[in-house]
């Protein structure tokens, strides 16, 4: 934690830009609320202040502003006259948010993966069984494949391996 002093003239901005994030944690059912500096402007008080991108604010003049809403902590800032302290985390937050962002994509993917797996699985398992669907084309695609199998000299069909004086065609088509 550091706490960054800005001063401005009267009429001057202070110079950075902030924004509000929350992160749903689903195993506690709550939602975490953090704001943090996403822009600083050069040859700003926020810059000359030593303030950075990424920085976390959890304190606005003294006053603990985490899990605060947005719009208030803007006012605050906006009430703070020309001189504004703010207590900084330096980029724990946005580190955080690209990696809560992170882990709900890979969570979505595990669970489309998962729903792939089964169904292989169950395919599998009908296989296996001799289940055989019903669509004719798989019986093409099976009798295909024992065209390939015996034009490679693999075991899988009842004729002898294809000698390498025979027709490439079958071999293109596998």
């Amino acid at each position: 934690r550091r706490v960054v002093t800005l001063e401005k003239a009267a009429e001057e901005a202070f110079g950075f830009e902030i924004q509000t994030y929350g992160l749903h944690h689903q195993e506690r059912n709550r939602v975490e609320m953090f704001t943090f500096v996403s822009r600083v402007r050069d040859g700003s008080p926020a810059a000359a202040a030593g303030l950075q991108a990424g920085d976390t604010i959890t304190g606005v003049n003294g006053l603990n502003v985490e899990g605060v809403r947005h719009r208030e902590i803007v006012e605050i800032i906006k009430s703070s006259g020309d001189v504004l302290k703010l207590d900084t985390l330096y980029g724990t937050s946005v580190r955080r948010a690209e990696l809560e962002a992170r882990l709900q994509y890979l969570k979505q993917t595990l669970y489309e993966k998962w729903g792939e797996y089964r169904s292989l699985m169950v395919q599998e398992q009908r296989l296996v069984r001799g289940v055989v669907a019903k669509d004719p084309s798989i019986y093409a695609t099976l009798e295909s494949l024992r065209w390939c199998l015996r034009g490679a000299g693999l075991p899988g069909g009842s004729s002898p391996p294809l000698s390498a004086a025979s027709d490439d065609s079958l071999y293109q088509t596998c």
